[in-house]
């Protein structure tokens, strides 16, 4: 069936041709609020950070690869990535996260100053077993050469 007979079934309605009008309205409606929105949000957000990148911000490729920014030609809109020595030229629509370096540095001293603290805050008995762990094997190598040294010993008497 096609929405013209529908609308002539619903003509002896009390809504008459304007229920379906309204009706169709309140859909395109719907739809707006609950896909065209939050689309529109998003691209907001990822045109913000496009245009907040810098030169030594970490950034991601859509592709997966890591790297950090060497270079932003905006007017071309190319971005070149500094992956480990290898230097790559992307389109600037093709960086699917950007940090900025001073989110990282902030991130990467609070994960060493976690570390410390977690290093420094061992249980007594974990120190302790720490410590006997490296007594025996300091003491092992030399178990090692003392029986090396009684099998010669032991081959001369022959």
């Amino acid at each position: 069936m096609n929405i013209l007979t529908l609308g002539a079934a619903a003509a002896g309605n009390s809504f008459g041709q304007y229920g379906m009008l309204i009706f169709i309205v309140i859909l395109f409606v719907g739809m707006y609020f609950i896909s065209i929105r939050p689309q529109r949000k998003q691209q907001q957000k990822r045109q913000e950070m496009l245009k907040q990148m810098d030169k030594g911000d970490k950034v991601v490729t859509l592709g997966g690869i890591k790297g950090t920014i060497e270079s932003i030609d905006r007017d071309n809109k190319e971005v070149v990535v500094d992956c480990d020595g290898i230097y790559l030229t992307f389109d600037l629509n093709f960086i699917r996260k950007a940090e900025s370096k001073d989110n990282v540095k902030d991130s990467t001293n609070k994960n060493i100053e976690k570390k410390a603290e977690s290093k420094d805050e061992k249980p007594a008995d974990e120190k302790a077993s720490d410590d006997a762990k490296e007594t025996e094997t300091k003491e092992a190598p030399a178990a090692d050469e003392k029986s090396d040294d009684t099998k010669a010993d032991d081959s001369d008497k022959d």
